[in-house]
Order: structure tokens, then sequence, then C-alpha cells
């Protein structure tokens, strides 16, 4: 197999497993999933692009407020609220149990608790009121960098910690894949053009707030993983990705206003 044929198996995996985009499976067959993950920020660019076609499109109809709304609703849709999912699982697992096994136990639970749900009304509540407060010329770059930053810096997880479960089947494609020089190029490299996109846009102002934030969330999960599981699982790079998209949306807000 060619290595351009693999690549493209790559990213038609990629797309399947992070989006509801019906990918057929002939396009990705025999792809490397702990592989395909290096495009897993490219494909947020494309969640980026999604969110502000509907911000774009509905603010002249229905005010920003309505809008963005609407565009998350219609990002979690689009992405299968599979993030979101591990945000919620994560919030119940390290709250929610004493023990290790005992909270990796409730993260694999199908069923969401009380911290789980105030997880995520607060996640889409942040997200909604952060970019209603964005300028509206900023939210292209803003909504790029956020959804292709975030899948970038998740990607590091695994680089940096073991994974958690030692036995039964992972849905995780990382998982115990080693992390290569190409691989971490091909993950960073979408965000880094958008830093460089949004230095040209006017939003230099936005470049070391957002690495630092970037750089102190990762730092933040980190502890919080290896303090609670001592390692990570699917549902912690799914929390990670909330998070920093979050953090870069309210850093945008900070350093641009409204």
């Amino acid at each position: 197999m060619s290595h351009e044929s693999n690549w493209r198996r790559e990213l038609a995996a990629a797309l399947s497993f992070i989006t509801r985009v019906p990918v057929p499976w002939t396009w990705c067959d025999g792809a490397d999933m702990g592989r395909a993950s290096r495009w897993f920020s490219t494909i947020g660019i494309l969640i980026g692009l999604w969110s502000w076609l509907w911000l774009w499109a509905l603010a002249p109809l229905l005010g920003q407020p309505l809008a963005a709304v609407l565009a998350v609703i219609a990002t979690i849709v689009f992405t299968g609220a599979l993030h979101q999912d591990g945000l919620a699982d994560l919030c119940d697992g390290f709250w929610g149990g004493w023990e290790r096994e005992r909270k990796l136990a409730i993260m694999k639970d199908s069923q969401i608790g009380s911290y789980g749900v105030l997880a995520l009304i607060g996640a889409f509540s942040l997200s909604v009121l952060a970019i209603t407060s964005l300028p509206m010329a900023a939210a292209l770059p803003v909504l790029l960098l956020a959804h292709s930053g975030s899948r970038a810096v998740a990607g590091l997880v695994p680089k940096l910690l073991s994974y958690a479960r030692l036995e039964g089947p992972s849905k995780t494609p990382q998982a115990n894949k080693p992390i290569a020089g190409d691989h971490l190029l091909t993950l960073w490299s979408p965000p880094v053009l958008m830093l460089i996109y949004g230095a040209s846009a006017g939003l230099g102002a936005l470049f070391w707030p957002l690495v630092i934030g970037w750089a102190v969330s990762l730092g933040a999960m980190l502890w919080l993983m290896k303090r609670h599981i001592q390692g990570y699982t699917g549902d912690t790079l799914g929390a990670t990705q909330q998070v920093v998209e979050i953090v870069t949306l309210l850093i945008a807000v900070a350093v641009l206003g409204s």
C-alpha cells in the first residue's frame, strides 16, 4: 500500500471516528486507528468551520446569542457528543468514586451521574456565552483555533502518560501506540497554521495567551489523571479536548473583548 493511500485511509478513519459524517468503510479499510489519530486536529478545522458557518448564517437573522446556541448544538450533533461524553464520564468517575478501580468502573458505565450532568451544563453554557461575546469578525479564526488546538493538545496526553486500563477492550485508538515525531508534526501543523492565520488576521495578541493557556490546561489535566487513575483513558482525552476548547474561547473573549 502506498504512502499516499495510507494517509488517505487514516484521514477517512479519523473523520469517521470523531464526526458523524457517513464515511464508506472501504475508504478507511485497513487504516491504523492509532496512526489516524494524528489527523484529529485537521478534522478539528472542519468542525470549527462547521460551527462558524452556523453562527455566520444565523446571526443576521436571530442575533448572535441565539445563533451561538444553535452553532454549539449543531457542532455537538456533528461530532456525536463524543468529547462531551468523555467530560461527563471523567467528572462522574474522578469525583464519584474513592478507589482507582471504582473510578475507572464509573467512567466505563454508560449511565450519567450528577457530576457529569453539571459538567455538561457548565461546558455548554460557557461555550455559548463565550461565542456570544466574541466579535463576529474574529469568530472564524477563534473557532478554528479552538477546535483544532484542543485536539492537538489532547493528542499529547498519550505521549506523556500510560494507558490506565490494564484489561478489557479499548475504544481509544492511541492506547499503547508509540507516538512518533511525524505523528506530532502532523498533529500540530494545523493549530500552528491557525495561529499564523490568526496573527495575519490581526489577532496576534492571542498567540502567547493561547500558548500559555494550552500549556496550563494540559498540565492541569495531566495532574488530575495521574492523581485519580494514574494514566489516561479515552474519556480523559475527550475531557481534555473540551477543557482546552473552552479555555481557548475564554482567552479569546478576554483578549479581544466583545
